[in-house]
């Protein structure tokens, strides 16, 4: 009825839309009736001619109201329409159902209506253009009692979609439940009807062959359970035809396990016994492998160098991360092999718990309690002045390096150039000496830390103490070049000394040779002058070339012979001056 009236609506709705848009092409002729009050030259009467004229101007004045009206009844209904076709499809939904190939059926009509017609966008539209109407027409019409019928439609009819949608999306997960137990059933009831017929054929053969037979008899507990829940579940829901037959199945199924249950279950317990074995034995193994590779990691030789020992710290650190769940798994060994001492013989139950209480003793012990704790404290503790040690290491090769590039280059740029170069290796050899300083005292904390600890005596400080050996010896070798060249210097610096102050004195004698005046007074002064000459001048110098021959290159030894030759020459015009002069006055 509702979705005649919906169409009838609609219907009237189009009708009456053509009608007022046909209105002005009807104003035109009833005008001309009503100005010649005939039609047709047949008279018509006034009383008439008024009332039509009355009735026009009441369908021109109201139509928009009309309309109005017309466009919210008419979404009114259709969405009443809509949730009645929505109520009459869920109860065809929510019924017994039938077997598994008439649920699909159901599904595919389910999904066909509400995924391929899009149901729910279909609501939205609909309501959503039911809304603007209603709220045009509450607009239009002045009246309160119309207003508050139209917002109190609006409240029912969403309360009662929340309601009808959330039954409508459950429709599908309850199909598809009812499918997955259908599932279930026929999958649990024609393997265990295939087990049963050989499991009762296995009750006349041996011992052994039983007890291996029924070793996964807790499988078969499982899949007769699973049976059971999904057989009960389908009587519930199924219609009585099915149900009835159903529980004819189980019934005769049922019947037959527990008569061969009865006799095979006790072989049930020992394939649980022989799972618990596993078990026990699988936690066994993973223990003692962590203990053995705990101990190999705690234990082993360690090279003394900071890569060395901040691996072997994070070793540690990896070892103490794994202990919870190590005691997590030794905890689960234990009640395992509790829950296995009514199975097992004296003997080895003697045995499973020595096993235990060993393990349980080392992993308390060695791992947490006296080793790995401290062991990681202390190892961690030298990392810092491992560090320390070799970044100056690093800077006392790098330091090394360019003084002995100093002292391996030849020295071919004379001695201003050798002098620059004292100056470098000098710096150079500081800096080795500064890093030593450094290297030597973190050697010593870390030989202390090593002395007084008692969980780090599987390292080995040997290499350490080569490295820093090797160190010393390097900066030997570097100071003793350093003396050398410092003693070089200092022969260098003799020479220009003694250089500077021989040629000093060979000006002061030229500039008296040259001197011009009295001869008497320049004899006396050249006398005076000469006679104060002291030949010790000469022989520093000459003592200092020898010193610096020995030490310089063989292809700078030649300027300084020149140097020394034309110096000794001027030495030797000088002294020959003092003995002409006197002859010639």
């Amino acid at each position: 009825l509702i979705f005649r009236h919906s169409v009838t609506l609609t219907s009237f709705s189009l009708i009456l839309q053509e009608v007022l848009k046909n209105l002005e092409s009807h104003r035109q002729p009833f005008q001309q009736i009503h100005r010649d009050r005939s039609v047709n030259g047949v008279p018509v009467p006034p009383e008439q001619l008024q009332d039509m004229a009355e009735r026009f101007n009441f369908v021109s004045t109201s139509s928009h109201a009309h309309l109005i009206k017309l466009e919210f009844w008419e979404m009114k209904y259709r969405l009443m329409a809509f949730l009645m076709l929505a109520e009459s499809k869920l109860k065809s939904w929510i019924i017994k159902y039938g077997r598994r190939d008439s649920v699909e059926l159901l599904l595919q009509s389910y999904l066909t209506f509400i995924e391929g017609h899009r149901f729910f966008e279909q609501y939205e539209i609909i309501f959503t253009s039911l809304k603007q109407a209603a709220e045009v027409y509450v607009k239009s019409d002045s009246s309160i009692d119309e207003a508050e019928g139209v917002s109190k439609f609006l409240s029912d009819t969403t309360a009662q979609w929340k309601n009808l949608a959330l039954e409508v999306r459950s429709v599908r997960s309850m199909l598809e439940e009812v499918i997955a137990n259908w599932e279930k059933y026929s999958g649990t009831v024609a393997s265990l009807q295939a087990w049963l017929e050989d499991a009762e054929q296995m009750l006349n053969q041996s011992e052994n062959a039983k007890r291996d037979f029924f070793r996964n008899l807790s499988h078969w507990i499982q899949q007769h359970m699973d049976m059971n829940d999904a057989g009960n579940f389908l009587i519930e829901t199924c219609d009585d035809t099915v149900s009835r037959d159903l529980k004819q199945q189980l019934l005769l199924l049922n019947g037959r396990w527990r008569e061969l249950f009865v006799k095979v279950k006790h072989y049930a317990r020992a394939d649980e016994v022989d799972k618990l074995r596993q078990d026990y034995q699988d936690g066994i193994n993973t223990l003692k492998m962590f203990m053995d590779a705990t101990n190999e990691k705690m234990t082993a030789p360690v090279q003394v160098s900071f890569l060395n020992v901040r691996a072997f710290s994070q070793d540690v650190e990896e070892i103490k991360h794994k202990v919870p769940a190590m005691e997590a798994a030794c905890k689960a060994a234990s009640r395992t092999a509790q829950l296995l001492t009514k199975d097992t013989p004296q003997e080895e139950v003697s045995q499973m718990m020595a096993v235990m209480a060993s393990i349980k003793e080392q992993l308390s012990k060695v791992c947490i309690r006296e080793r790995c704790l401290p062991l990681l404290r202390e190892s961690q503790s030298l990392l810092p002045p491992l560090e320390e040690m070799e970044k100056n290491i690093t800077g006392f090769y790098q330091a090394l390096e360019k003084a002995s590039h100093i002292t391996s280059s030849p020295d071919s740029e004379g001695p201003v150039d050798f002098k620059q170069k004292c100056q470098e290796l000098a710096t150079f050899t500081h800096s080795c000496k500064k890093c030593l300083t450094v290297i030597e005292r973190n050697h010593q904390t870390i030989q202390k830390t090593m002395n007084s600890s008692k969980t780090l005596q599987h390292m080995d400080m040997s290499l350490l103490q080569k490295r820093v050996a090797d160190l010393q010896t390097s900066s030997q070798e570097s100071t003793e070049w350093r003396k050398h060249v410092e003693a070089n210097s200092c022969l260098m610096k003799r020479f220009d000394e003694s250089r500077v102050e021989l040629e000093k004195v060979l000006k002061m004698a030229q500039n008296c040779l040259t001197e011009r005046g009295n001869p008497e007074e320049l004899l006396k002064k050249h006398t005076e002058f000469f006679g104060q000459l002291d030949q010790r001048v000469l022989n520093t110098f000459l003592k200092a070339c020898d010193e610096l021959t020995d030490i310089l290159p063989e292809q700078e030894q030649q300027s300084l012979q020149e140097t020394v030759r034309k110096l000794h020459k001027h030495w030797k015009v000088g002294t020959m001056s003092l003995i002409y002069k006197p002859k010639i006055s």
